[in-house]
């Protein structure tokens, strides 16, 4: 598709004359001008490519792709973002194999589970990836009446014969820990929230395991519930520090929630990261920074793991796979500024 010069003009709010130097890569324009200009052109090109496989879809029914929430606490920033790159992505990846995708929240607490099969049947879903991170096992049984095939991400059910595609909870935490403990860190305490999901659960198993194995003390001591909302954990918080921390010189953060919440705490209070507590983390931030820090992180790969899990699901429709499989995806530590060194300033 070739985009007429006077549409991007148009649509970006520039004159002709700007648009044609850009394109014919004359000087005169600002690289921002430039920029937009050849973002505009992308965004575009992806949108009618994928008009063009949507429409060349055999249609051979639809993929599922559902978000369930029980707690309402994990989940909101995917769930209201249901036209985000991801979505495109998998969209894109079901027409190529005939299929059409559909993406659907359920509301456990407000939702009806009986209108929500019906509605399965009735509009020929042929495989459904859930995102499962606050399920339960019992929560997946009705859906194994639907007598489809299904994938689970970011879950696993050791009870069910289902496919998984998960984070390595574990793997992670012993990365951050063993980091913490090279730094010369012992005195080390895990920041949780008070919910009880699955990936929160493999994460404090592994803390505790791995403070005994690098002879850090009792690691079912050092977990602390703080809340499940920023402001809880700001709350909580505040009266943990009013207490004082007394040797503790690093936190482990659960989530997102827990580091947000933390450290609106910890830096209203002026305390120096990481001179007075070093600080890391797990799960990618939301769009909100935070002013004058830069968190050492251990991260996942979230939209990777899950396009993985959707071609997997298409696998079982197109060709009739049968095998059970359960994908781990390593974490990532980045290294950030909230970590102190306290070997290298004891020894140099």
């Amino acid at each position: 598709m070739r985009i007429k010069s006077k549409d991007i003009a148009s649509a970006l709010k520039l004159s002709p004359a700007t648009v044609s130097l850009v394109l014919n890569h004359k000087p005169g324009v600002n690289e921002e001008t430039r920029k937009r200009v050849f973002n505009y052109i992308e965004e575009m090109e992806r949108a009618e490519q994928r008009k063009s496989r949507l429409m060349k879809a055999d249609n051979k029914g639809t993929i599922l792709f559902l978000t369930y929430i029980k707690h309402g606490l994990i989940l909101k920033q995917i769930a209201n973002q249901p036209v985000s790159r991801l979505f495109e992505d998998m969209e894109s990846l079901c027409a190529l194999s005939g299929y059409c995708f559909s993406y659907e929240v359920f509301y456990e607490k407000t939702g009806n589970l009986e209108e929500m099969l019906t509605k399965i049947r009735e509009r020929n879903i042929k495989g459904i990836y859930f995102m499962a991170a606050e399920m339960m096992g019992s929560d997946v049984y009705p859906f194994l009446r639907l007598n489809i095939p299904i994938v689970i991400g970011d879950n696993l059910f050791y009870e069910l014969e289902a496919d998984s595609y998960l984070v390595d909870n574990r793997e992670g935490i012993r990365r951050g820990v063993d980091y913490l403990v090279d730094k010369g860190h012992s005195h080390i305490v895990y920041l949780a929230q008070s919910i009880d999901i699955f990936n929160f659960s493999e994460r404090r198993k592994a803390f505790i395991e791995e403070m005994e194995v690098r002879q850090c003390g009792d690691g079912t001591n050092r977990i602390l519930r703080l809340g499940d909302t920023v402001d809880d954990v700001y709350d909580a918080m505040n009266q943990y520090l009013d207490r004082g921390i007394l040797k503790t010189t690093a936190f482990v953060l659960e989530s997102s929630v827990i580091t947000l919440g933390t450290t609106k705490a910890l830096l209203e209070r002026n305390m120096k990261i990481p001179r007075e507590i070093s600080l890391i983390g797990f799960d990618a931030l939301p769009i909100q920074s935070i002013p004058g820090l830069n968190l050492t992180l251990i991260k996942g790969t979230h939209t990777n793991r899950h396009l993985a899990g959707m071609k997997h699901l298409i696998r079982r429709l197109t060709d009739k796979e049968d095998e059970i499989v359960r994908v781990y995806y390593r974490t990532r530590l980045i290294e950030g500024d909230s970590v102190f060194d306290k070997k290298k300033y004891i020894y140099h």
